[in-house]
């Protein structure tokens, strides 16, 4: 298969795993980095030996030599920087959450097909072969019928640390940060839900710390939480009839406990890679390879189902990025 030639769309701690990930495949070669600040565009460039700095996005997306490029901004401009690079007739792979709300992300996914390219958040969680093989299981009922899930991705941060993630103009917060892997965790195993609860401390307009309640079609029950000033165990768990499954940091799983309710306790483990983003990167290409629009591991509109979850539960919380 020829290599996809990548560029990096604003360089910063995410996209640092990305250019890393993507010297571990065959399918890919990095050949550019945007960014506003052409300091840190030539010093990331410099650190991944990477042969073009572009100035602006807009050189990067007139630019023959890139077929795709990732995007890693901070979360309010990953819609109009997306856009713009789809209507360039580039491939995108766009950080998660791939815009603020659902109703942008609608229209990134539309124009991604009117214009013939493939678009795709950068939902890693979906390509690991751990998660692909736990789905497999529970499809095949390893633990009977789903009664109950959880996850929690919470940690604590200083405002220091982190500046953007405190800051209500730049869609700081725990939900759109890390609350988007619970949700879209329990939306692989359970489907879409029916109803949806919510409480959070909101500071300054930002969520420090989220609980999430949904219930599904067949009675199942979701439990969910995201924060940047709790720390929790980065851990999910998976409860059927016959036993549950417990799945160590889920979002970047490498192995899960099947547990049954006799004692038995069945632990399977899978290849990671480097950082784990090299599935993502390697399902993207080959989706640009054969001339796809999408995923089928992360369908746009199972992206968009996911942002309408979250727009509902910041409208139970009270939480608005406008």
């Amino acid at each position: 298969m020829k290599k996809i030639r990548w560029g990096i769309v604003g360089p910063g701690v995410i996209a640092h795993k990305f250019a890393e990930a993507i010297k571990n495949t065959d399918c890919a070669v990095l050949v550019g980095v945007a960014s506003r600040d052409c300091e840190r565009a030539n010093e990331f460039a410099k650190e991944y030996a990477i042969p073009t700095v572009f100035e602006t996005y807009e050189k990067m997306a007139a630019s023959d030599n890139i077929d795709a490029v990732y995007v890693s901004t901070v979360h309010t401009q990953h819609y109009p920087v997306a856009k713009m690079f789809l209507e360039s007739k580039k491939h995108v792979l766009c950080e998660k959450p791939m815009c603020i709300n659902s109703d942008l992300a609608k229209d990134l996914s539309e124009t991604a097909r009117k214009h013939g390219v493939f678009l795709m958040e950068a939902m890693w969680t979906a390509c690991l072969p751990s998660v692909r093989a736990l789905l497999d299981d529970i499809n095949d009922g390893a633990i009977g019928e789903i009664r109950a899930l959880s996850a929690d991705f919470c940690y604590d941060i200083e405002k220091s640390e982190d500046p953007k993630l405190f800051e209500k103009k730049m869609a700081g917060g725990s939900l759109l940060d890390v609350g988007v892997y619970c949700i879209h965790f329990a939306s692989l195993v359970l489907g879409e839900p029916v109803e949806c609860s919510a409480v959070s401390d909101i500071v300054d307009g930002v969520d420090y710390h989220t609980v999430m309640n949904f219930k599904y079609k067949n009675g199942a029950i979701a439990t969910l939480s995201s924060a940047i000033k709790a720390e929790k165990p980065y851990s999910a768990y998976v409860y059927g009839t016959n036993g549950y499954i417990y799945v160590p940091n889920f979002y970047k799983a490498d192995r899960y406990e099947i547990r049954y309710k006799d004692g038995k306790v069945l632990t399977k483990e899978f290849p990671y890679g480097e950082n784990g983003f090299e599935f993502e990167i390697t399902e993207a290409c080959r989706c640009i390879a054969e001339n796809c629009n999408e995923s089928l591991l992360v369908p746009l509109d199972s992206t968009v189902r996911v942002l309408e979850q979250m727009d509902r539960v910041r409208k139970h919380i009270g939480l608005s990025f406008e």
